[in-house]
């Protein structure tokens, strides 16, 4: 399945609530597909088309191009809704989503014309770490390099590629550029212990060209269309899908271990949920994730709030709360995980897909300890790190 996909519906304003009945409401699909999903590397067909047609992907894009325009903390409840679910499926919507619309929100006119060409929904993947080379030429750009980690690569019809610009320093140096997946070699190395579904393959550019108008400059191109949260920085911005992954994988791992308790597990005196250190255990993990959760809600209002005016601090407190719900979403799966004992090792089994997904999604640079240090370096009144 591929982007430019018709939405069945008009382009006019859905209320935030209605966005997420609609989650809510294929959330049970999701869930049906998602061995298969993960079988496969990548959503199932019917879970994307369902996406589709409830406008989850919409929800990211400015209203200029057909988009929801919905706000940031509802961008980040529809994907804790799908990662609930399933995992992968809730890192697609993430990062797609994202993805998409910081192009959809920062591209010349002539090139969101070309992206986004009519008001269905398209479908983008790739990232802004910048792994390519770009030479300048006439009217634009060829591209060349390999782009590790497209997430959602294989479903998406525009890939959003970030390189730097050769014979250029500083900041403007690093640019970013919308191809056409038909011109890139998606490469077959997504096999990984989690996330799975998600194929997060590399890409491969050989001396692709790319229009002037179908690139920006990915830290310096501001907000050209779409609401106050496309005015974030780009790491701002990607908190999104992050936190939303998170938060959903961690709530769906202790759901899961919560209706198991009730299992009496083999040479054990009682079923679980009647044992003290496991009740203990659960309020704890329960409570962190609530209170990371508060957190992470509370830094993006007030980082969205901010808009360009958004300081150092503000925007650190944002990283640190993501790096929190990541650890302590985390600890919540490994928790369940091990309280779930033989039972949790099967693959069909949702616990053990929620600590894989968990643990891949915590090797991504976002959610690494560096986030902490350069949160910490602001916070302490130390000169502000360039990544942030």
């Amino acid at each position: 399945m591929h982007g430019g996909v018709g939405s069945g519906m008009a382009a006019s304003h859905l209320p935030d609530e209605t966005l997420l009945s609609e989650a809510h409401r294929i959330g049970p699909l999701i869930r049906e597909h998602a061995a298969a999903t993960e079988r496969e590397g990548v959503p199932a067909p019917a879970v994307l088309a369902a996406m589709v047609e409830a406008r989850l992907f919409d929800a990211y894009r400015p209203a200029e191009l057909g988009g929801l325009d919905a706000g940031a903390v509802t961008l980040v409840e529809l994907v804790e809704e799908v990662s609930k679910h399933d995992g992968s499926t809730g890192w697609c919507l993430g990062m797609a989503g994202i993805i998409g619309g910081l192009a959809a929100s920062r591209l010349p006119d002539e090139g969101a014309a070309e992206v986004f060409p009519t008001r269905d929904t398209v479908l983008c993947a790739g990232g802004f770490v910048p792994r390519l080379s770009a030479q300048p030429t006439d009217g634009g750009y060829r591209v060349s390099g390999r782009f590790p980690f497209a997430s959602g690569c294989r479903f998406a019809s525009w890939l959003v590629v970030t390189g730097m610009v050769e014979g250029t320093a500083g900041p403007t140096a690093m640019r970013t550029f919308c191809v056409r997946t038909a011109e890139v070699e998606i490469l077959d190395n997504w096999h990984v212990a989690g996330l799975e579904g998600t194929s997060s393959n590399d890409l491969q550019l050989d001396d692709v060209f790319v229009p002037e108008a179908r690139s920006f400059g990915s830290v310096t191109t501001p907000r050209i269309r779409g609401g106050a949260f496309w005015e974030l920085p780009v790491l701002s911005a990607a908190a999104v899908g992050h936190l939303g992954f998170a938060l959903g994988s961690g709530r769906r791992a202790l759901d899961e271990i919560a209706a198991y308790a009730g299992t009496q597990r083999f040479a054990s005196s009682a079923p679980i949920a009647e044992r003290s250190v496991f009740q203990r255990d659960f309020a704890r993990a329960h409570t962190a994730l609530r209170a990371a959760r508060l957190a992470a809600f509370e830094s993006m209002e007030r980082v969205v709030e901010a808009g360009t005016d958004a300081s150092a601090t503000i925007r650190a407190e944002l990283i640190a709360s993501l790096v929190y719900a990541y650890q302590t979403a985390t600890a919540a799966a490994e928790f369940a995980f091990r309280a779930g004992g033989a039972s949790s090792l099967y693959r069909e089994g949702a616990l053990q897909r929620c600590f894989r997904d968990l643990q891949a999604g915590s090797q991504h640079v976002v959610a690494s300890d560096e986030g902490f240090e350069r949160a910490g370096q602001v916070l302490l009144g130390l000169d502000p790190p360039g990544f942030l």
